[in-house]
């Protein structure tokens, strides 16, 4: 006897827990609440995030984000990873108020008089932490920054054993560095103006915190360069003109600040008011208009050309690619690396340091610059998927280290493609106006005329290497030799000797 099915039963519409009545009221409750939440316009003051899942789950580890060593903020705070250095900033806390004279209160009641405005700098609003636990986290993680900044390199004779291990120290200044492990700049400002109120009046201007901050936080992370006296009081200056959120804000401003030296725009310029100044009357014209059209013919043939999108939406092909198609690389000495430029077919590249930190600097200033809204252009963002998009094999990383553009100490070149692939994961930069479009329309215009295709592979397959040339100089004596001969041959047959 067959057996019926069962039949799941059809879900039954829920009585609604609210009458008609109350439901609206609860509707304009929520609206009321929205429109005063639009007026207040709290997202403004964000600049401190969580980094979104997106970017954080295609990530292999959390390492990236999540502060190992020691917890700055209220994000990490109390957790188990992180745990073992506070008791540390008690003893960098004590250490301040025993050099100073103060008493603990002047630190907790200057700093409770801004908790409303530095809870702004916060995207969450933290109500399991009260104002009391607020104040007193503020205090310590600022001290202990401080404290860490103003006895470095003489950490070692502070009494602190936090501070008598280079590794340690490293470890700390890169948990500084993220993200989610910041407070906000004027708390330590603020804390050292306190500071310095019992010494020098003028000991402040000596020691800004903006100058301590760049003692540690400035391009050589990447670059690998140190900056002159000249350029660090030239960024010191700048960033103190500006209003700086964080300490990876004043990293990222570092970064920014180290700037191009010659606008992209303008590089083409001076051939022009070259012919204009030597070149008059009708070979002046015929010059422009000849200028003119070339100009507008490989604008037509860029446009022609197609564009090869990758999932980043960054145009740009691989270095072996763009070797095949004669562009060649080179380096360009500036502290500034993510300025490339292009001029007559070479790509110059400023040199970058890839090592274990590089990868996690990288990923928050782009999460930085991905969450906060006021950054319009994500420069660095842009560099990574960049680079990712030139770097698509340990031969393209071979060739960028002969050229002195790549410097790493990973353990394979391989190692350097994958850490580029896995920084621009869920990365997105607009093709049509990022940082780079402009640069990469201009390399792939050049890309995509055959006659430097054929020129390039000449030049690879007959001059790579000097038995190539020898062979190649060998085989034009002998093509001339064999031709004088068949012309002497021919020459004495019609014009016998006498």
């Amino acid at each position: 006897m067959d057996v019926a099915p069962e039949v799941a039963p059809r879900p039954t519409t829920q009585p609604d827990p609210l009458p008609q009545e109350q439901w609206v009221i609860s509707i304009r409750e929520k609206l009321k609440k929205a429109q005063q939440y639009a007026a207040e316009r709290p997202w403004e003051k964000w600049c401190i995030y969580r980094v979104p899942r997106r970017l954080r789950d295609v990530q292999d580890t959390r390492k990236a984000y999540v502060p190992q060593t020691v917890s700055i903020g209220p994000y990490h705070l109390g957790c188990e990873q992180v745990r073992d250095i506070d008791c540390h900033k008690w003893v960098a806390l004590n250490h301040i108020l025993e050099l100073t004279g103060q008493d603990f209160s002047l630190y907790l009641d200057s700093i409770k008089a801004v908790e409303e405005k530095a809870r702004t700098y916060y995207k969450e609003e933290f109500v399991h932490l009260s104002s009391n636990m607020f104040v007193e986290m503020m205090v310590l993680d600022g001290c202990f920054i401080l404290e860490l900044f103003r006895s470095y390199p003489r950490a070692g004779d502070m009494g602190n054993p936090v501070f008598t291990k280079q590794k340690i120290i490293d470890d700390i200044l890169l948990d500084m560095v993220k993200l989610e492990n910041q407070i906000p700049f004027f708390i330590i400002d603020k804390l050292l103006r306190l500071m310095c109120m019992t010494g020098n009046p003028d000991e402040h201007q000596k020691d800004q915190a903006i100058a301590l901050a760049l003692n540690f936080f400035n391009p050589e992370w990447l670059t690998g360069k140190p900056m002159s006296t000249r350029e660090f009081n030239e960024m010191k200056f700048s960033l103190q003109q500006e209003e700086c959120l964080h300490l990876l804000d004043v990293f990222r401003r570092s970064l920014l600040h180290a700037g191009p030296q010659q606008d992209t725009n303008d590089r083409h310029a001076f051939p022009r008011r070259v012919c204009n100044g030597l070149v008059t009357g009708f070979l002046k014209r015929w010059l422009h208009d000849s200028l003119f059209l070339g100009y507008l013919k490989r604008r037509l043939h860029a446009n022609r050309a197609p564009k090869r999108v990758s999932r980043h939406g960054q145009i740009i092909h691989s270095v072996t690619q763009l070797r095949e198609g004669g562009v060649k690389f080179r380096k360009w000495n500036t502290n500034c690396f993510w300025d490339i430029r292009f001029k007559n077919g070479v790509l110059e590249i400023p040199t970058i340091w890839i090592q274990d930190s590089t990868m996690t600097i990288l990923l928050n200033v782009a999460a930085f610059e991905h969450c906060h809204l006021k950054i319009s252009d994500a420069v660095i963002a842009s560099y990574m998927v960049f680079m990712e998009c030139l770097i698509k094999s340990p031969e393209d990383v071979s060739h960028l280290h002969r050229c002195g553009i790549l410097q790493h100490l990973l353990g394979h070149d391989s190692e350097v493609v994958d850490m580029f692939k896995n920084i621009s994961k869920e990365i997105l930069v607009d093709a049509q106006n990022g940082h780079y479009a402009k640069l990469s329309e201009q390399v792939n215009a050049y890309y995509n005329q055959k006659s430097n295709r054929w020129r390039a592979s000449l030049l690879h397959k007959y001059f790579n290497n000097p038995w190539a040339i020898t062979s190649l100089v060998a085989a034009f004596i002998l093509l001339l030799l064999t031709a004088l001969q068949s012309f002497y041959a021919i020459y004495s047959y019609y014009r016998p000797s006498s």
